[in-house]
């Protein structure tokens, strides 16, 4: 802004200097406008640099020749040279220019320099045609020039109007008009109407009039052209605006090779009506630039069917790409829904498709049967061998019952060891001997690796039902099988409506005593055990209590409620704090020790031992006063929960607390589990008891062999089922250190155990 406004006032200023002022003011204006330029060009990187490079040295070309030319005035040299050197320098000087704005490209993807300049030589032999006829050769006709002066008059316009209209057109193809191309445009129409103007004086009076228009219009074109430089929309490179479609341009193409011969032909016309003579030359212009235009034509459509070509090609490689791509889309579509529907590790269905096969089945209304079963003990197998060896057995379960249940029958995998059936078109016969084979295949041994592996499986079985949906006769077949665990696992238990009643009123009885651990309403009821030596007490079982305004629940039927739903570690830790703070005060006063019975699930608890040390230490009772009382089950198979468990139980003996074997003898029996578990003492459970009546030999060898058993190993022995004199007797001829049943007495509150501890109620 501030170098237009500066040049403005500068060519003010000199249009009102003097005359003998007026040239020296001219050349600093000029200089100025050259160092402007530079300075622009340098500021503001252009996108084509070349170009302008041209127009800096074109314009520094033409001020080289004004000064020269000033110098020749000023010395007073005469005419001669200097007018010469400066026409055929401003000849030189449009060409370049028309150079510098005829190589540069034009906007868009397909457009190159060739291809550009042959578009530009299109338009400028249509220019030099309509120029000619129009312009020059009336001219020349009614004035007779010297050579100069005729060549400078017909090169010029020319030269101009093809600067001119290849700016503008490069101009107009831009999306966006930059400041720097407009100022670019009126600086080079300046320019032309100056020279024009001169020209045309020089025509009507002689060499040296219209000086005055040419400098003026000289000195304003590089005036916007160094503003143009120096607008910082000189660096962008404008976008392209939207392209005209190809029939659009080639009725352009056609519209300008048909001008020439129109204008020529309209010219000769003239001439013969105002009675010129037509020379070669009128013919000869004309012809060539038309020649030119044709051949020129020819190559730019030649041009255009070869980016047709490229496009075409470019459109099938692109049409052969997305057909590939199509393909490849579908191919992983398909991959992506196997992979959703069908287990990773057997490639079975998995537990969405299964559940779609199952909807199947009882939309069409066709016979058949679901069958669900999951493997007894894989968890070993997995503790034992690893997770690689429990894949590769699944693998090989799923490869030998897929054999047994061909198509049209579906085997699915749901998740873990557990696996489904859906039998078609089968009765309950065919569907019982299927799940016996299925049993029976699975009892055969498998070969993975080096390891010879035993499975077994438990089976649940219920035919379909049209009126029952898909999830109720999953859950249905789901309560056979854990009825077939509950059964003692590696059999058949077919569905009945029994299972879901049980089912229900277990699932009621365990709100039940959710509600009744959170409102207090269970108790502790303490039976003793006494010494067979002295008949004295010496420890008392903590056994749980339920009981109601209404009745009272049995500990049979909430304890393997509380077992399956994992409400025994909460009910398992009240009972241990509440014996504890019940107990202290017995131990205390009397040295009476608690028993207390340890659930499998409270031991695989990780905080477990400082459960039960918590325990101690709020109630007072000492570690050595306590004995945990667990199920040989805790101890038997492998893995990270028995070792937890281990761990819990040798850290609390090490305090102090005693460890004991519950109903020893009717679990998972092991010499060894005697000899390198943690334990003290084991208890006989009362199915060893002699009978009351006669003493069964059998019996008494068990229960004398278990004594001894235990002696041998350092452990005390606690006879469970203690229910008449006579038992009692033989039990202590045969040992046995303590006794526990009803002989001694039942299980009481807490406020009864007390009152019978007092000094003067001790039982001797």
């Amino acid at each position: 802004m501030w170098s237009l406004i500066g040049g403005a006032a500068a060519v003010v200023a000199l249009n009102a200097a003097p005359s003998n002022i007026a040239p020296l003011a001219c050349t600093f204006v000029e200089v100025g406008t050259l160092v402007a330029l530079a300075a622009g060009i340098r500021l503001n990187p252009p996108p084509h640099r070349l170009n302008w490079m041209i127009v800096l040295g074109a314009v520094s070309l033409l001020t080289a020749a004004k000064l020269v030319q000033r110098a020749h005035n000023l010395l007073d040299l005469g005419p001669g040279l200097p007018t010469l050197v400066i026409d055929w320098m401003y000849l030189v000087v449009y060409l370049l220019l028309a150079l510098a704005l005829g190589i540069l490209p034009l906007h868009g993807r397909h457009r190159t320099k060739l291809t550009s300049m042959t578009e530009v030589g299109i338009l400028a032999c249509t220019i030099v045609v309509l120029t000619w006829s129009g312009v020059i050769d009336p001219v020349l006709d009614a004035f007779e020039l010297d050579a100069v002066v005729a060549v400078t008059a017909s090169l010029l316009p020319l030269l101009g109007l093809l600067m001119v209209t290849t700016t503008a057109r490069r101009v107009l193809t831009a999306g966006t008009r930059t400041p720097s191309g407009l100022l670019t445009i009126v600086a080079l129409v300046t320019l032309l109407a100056g020279d024009t103007i001169a020209m045309a004086a020089r025509m009507d009076n002689g060499a040296t009039a219209g000086v005055k228009p040419s400098m003026y219009g000289w000195l304003v074109a590089t005036v916007l052209l160094a503003t143009a430089a120096l607008h910082p929309s000189a660096a962008l490179d404008p976008l392209p605006a939207e392209r005209p479609s190809r029939g659009v341009m080639a009725r352009g193409y056609v519209l300008l090779i048909l001008v020439g011969p129109i204008a020529t032909a309209l010219s000769l016309l003239r001439e013969l009506h105002r009675g010129y003579e037509i020379n070669a030359l009128d013919v000869a212009v004309p012809l060539a630039a038309t020649t030119v235009t044709a051949v020129l034509l020819v190559f730019r459509l030649t041009a255009y069917a070869r980016v047709a070509e490229q496009r075409a090609t470019a459109l099938d490689t692109r049409t052969e790409a997305l057909e590939v791509a199509l393909t490849e889309q579908v191919t992983l579509r398909k991959v992506l829904s196997h992979q959703a529907t069908h287990d990773p590790l057997t490639d079975l269905p998995n537990r969405t498709l299964f559940g779609e096969c199952v909807d199947e089945a009882l939309v069409s209304g066709e016979p058949g049967t679901l069958l669900l079963f999951d493997l007894d003990g894989f968890k070993d197998v997995n503790d034992r061998y690893g997770h690689e060896v429990g894949d590769e057995l699944l693998v090989a379960i799923s490869e030998r019952v897929q054999r047994l249940v061909p198509a049209p029958h579906t085997l699915a995998r749901l998740g873990g060891d557990e696996f489904a059936v859906l039998l078609r078109q089968s009765g309950h016969q065919e569907s019982v001997r299927c799940a016996q084979a299925i049993l029976a295949a699975l009892r055969r041994p498998f070969q993975v690796g080096p390891y010879q592996l035993y499975t077994a499986a438990s089976v649940g079985l219920r035919a379909l039902d049209t009126d029952t949906g898909t999830a109720r006769v999953l859950s249905d077949t789901d309560l056979a099988l854990y009825a077939a665990k509950a059964a003692g696992r590696d059999q058949l238990v077919c569905y009945d409506s029994q299972l879901r009643t049980r089912h229900l009123a277990q699932a009621r009885m365990v709100d039940r005593l959710r509600d009744a651990l959170e409102h207090d309403q269970l108790s502790v009821h303490y039976q003793p055990v006494v010494d067979f030596e002295n008949d004295r007490w010496v420890t008392v079982e903590a056994l749980a209590r339920w009981e109601t305004d209404d009745c009272s629940v049995s500990p049979d039927q909430f304890i393997p409620v509380a077992e399956d739903s994992g409400l025994i570690v909460a009910l398992g830790t009240w009972v241990l704090r509440q014996a504890c703070r019940d107990a202290a005060p017995w131990h205390r006063d009397h040295g009476t020790r608690l028993a207390v019975n340890v659930s499998v699930h409270q031991l695989r608890e990780a905080d477990f031992a400082g459960v039960v040390r918590r325990a101690l230490t709020d109630s007072g009772l000492p570690a050595a006063a306590l004995s945990l009382e667990i199920t040989e089950s805790v101890l038997v198979g492998a893995g990270t929960q028995r070792t937890r468990a281990i761990a819990h139980l040798n850290e609390l003996r090490a305090a102090g607390v005693v460890v004991a074997i519950d109903d020893f003898g009717t679990g998972f029996s092991s010499l060894a589990y005697l000899r390198t578990l943690p334990i003290d003492a084991i208890k006989i459970d009362r199915a060893f008891v002699p009978c009351e009546q006669t003493e069964d030999p059998q019996q008494v060898a068990l229960v004398r062999a278990i004594v001894e058993l235990a002696r041998g190993l350092g452990l005390g022995t606690v006879v469970e089922g203690v229910e008449t004199p006579a038992q009692a007797s033989v039990l202590k001829r045969l040992g046995c250190d303590l006794g526990q049943g009803f002989h001694y007495g039942r299980p009481a509150p807490a406020d009864v155990i007390s009152a019978t501890l007092a000094p003067q109620n001790q039982p001797a």
